[in-house]
């Protein structure tokens, strides 16, 4: 079993991870130069594969940044049996319902970009739509044009140069509606493009600030350590110096180790 800095966590908080089937699915990972790779020790396994577990950091509501091992199996080639072993212990409930609240903001931001996406969309294919109708229009036009001109030729050959002229105006209007409807698909493509943008911003915010909040509550977690070993060496002088009631201090170190 490896040696972990939470190695301090309380039983309860095991039994706790123990009993919920949720946090032994892989969840989200990301990235973290400092805590990746394969585990080099021989324990623990997989547990339907059998081999060495990788190392990977959370990336995924409240169970954001707590380091685990994790089945090395892609889910593309085989069955992924999930958390092997949680490195880090449960966080604060304060920072889980602050990363959870920061993941529910996300969420609901990307939700309405992705409306507003679907929204565009709609619109462009309305205006395709537009397109295609006046070109069929354009097109049975241009061939009741091109009969009546057959059928009055030889008889009317003076309207030839009015009939010519008409197909020349259609044909500009044409070439008119296509450049506004380019002009229109530009535009929406340029919104959408625009859209894109604001979300990897905002993931790269959600990201920072939850760097952040991690490096607050480990210095939080390492003070108090400190103060609880300062705390065990004054007992411990009182002890030996006989100044105080060896119960009573029993006591009090039994709940500073709890």
């Amino acid at each position: 079993m490896p040696s972990w800095n939470d190695e301090e966590s309380s039983d309860e908080d095991m039994n706790m991870v123990s009993m919920d089937p949720q946090l032994f699915e892989t969840p989200d990972s990301v990235v973290e130069p400092t805590f990746c790779g394969s585990y080099t020790e021989s324990e623990p396994t997989c547990m339907m594969h059998h081999q060495r577990p990788k190392k990977m950091v959370a990336f995924e509501g409240a169970l954001t940044g707590r380091r685990f091992l994790g089945c090395p199996m892609q889910q593309d080639v085989g069955v992924n049996c999930g958390v092997v072993e949680w490195v880090d212990g449960p966080w604060p409930e304060i920072l889980q319902r602050c990363l959870t609240r920061i993941w529910d903001m996300y969420h609901e931001q990307n939700l309405g970009r992705v409306n507003d996406k679907q929204a565009h969309e709609k619109e462009v294919a309305k205006l395709q739509k537009e397109i295609d109708f006046l070109s069929n229009n354009y097109s049975q036009l241009v061939e009741d044009v091109s009969k009546l001109f057959d059928y009055q030729d030889g008889k009317m050959s003076h309207d030839m140069g009015y009939t010519s002229q008409a197909i020349n105006e259609l044909n500009e209007k044409k070439k008119q509606l296509e450049d506004q409807a380019k002009i229109e698909l530009s535009m929406e493509k340029m919104k959408l493009a625009k859209e894109q943008r604001c979300i990897l911003k905002s993931q790269a915010d959600i990201i920072q600030n939850m760097r952040k909040a991690m490096k607050e509550v480990e210095g939080e977690r390492d003070l108090l350590r400190q103060e609880k070993k300062k705390l065990e060496y004054l007992i411990a002088d009182l002890l030996k110096a006989g100044h105080a009631s060896k119960d009573k201090l029993e006591r009090i170190k039994a709940i500073m180790n709890e």
